[in-house]
């Protein structure tokens, strides 16, 4: 079962984001709140973190990005970065590359954005669970 840990400051975003990768035959974990601690991600056991950042965090989301390279409890984990803020993604593009990261500007085109995940995940079909840390 292909988990998908959904973290974004927009809780529509969360929800919708999580409803389609249940129609798409995943199993997403939903997180009320923007930025999950490594730890925290650790705990859900994701194979995926769907990341959506805001003007302004890029600064924490590197941190979190680099802290979650550096854990020894969570494998290489593959993280898509949404942002809503273009010259952001374009100013941390070789960051969000070094740490192994893809970035798509909200919005974005339905097919990328799938391809985005089926690059990095097979199909799996699963129940939602719920983070809560």
């Amino acid at each position: 079962m292909q988990r998908v840990l959904v973290a974004d400051p927009d809780a529509e975003t969360v929800n919708l984001i999580a409803e389609l990768l249940k129609d798409e035959g995943y199993a997403p974990i939903p997180y009320s709140g923007w930025l999950a601690s490594a730890a925290c991600i650790a705990q859900a056991q994701a194979d995926l973190l769907i990341l959506g950042l805001g003007p302004g965090d890029a600064s924490a989301a590197l941190d979190l990005l680099g802290d979650l390279r550096r854990d020894s409890h969570i494998p290489r984990l593959p993280v898509i970065i949404l942002s809503t803020d273009d010259r952001l993604l374009a100013q941390m593009a070789q960051s969000f590359h070094e740490l192994g990261c893809v970035a798509l500007a909200k919005p974005f085109e339905l097919d990328d954005f799938l391809s985005s995940i089926r690059k990095s995940l097979g199909t799996s079909r699963g129940p939602m669970q719920f983070l809560t840390c």
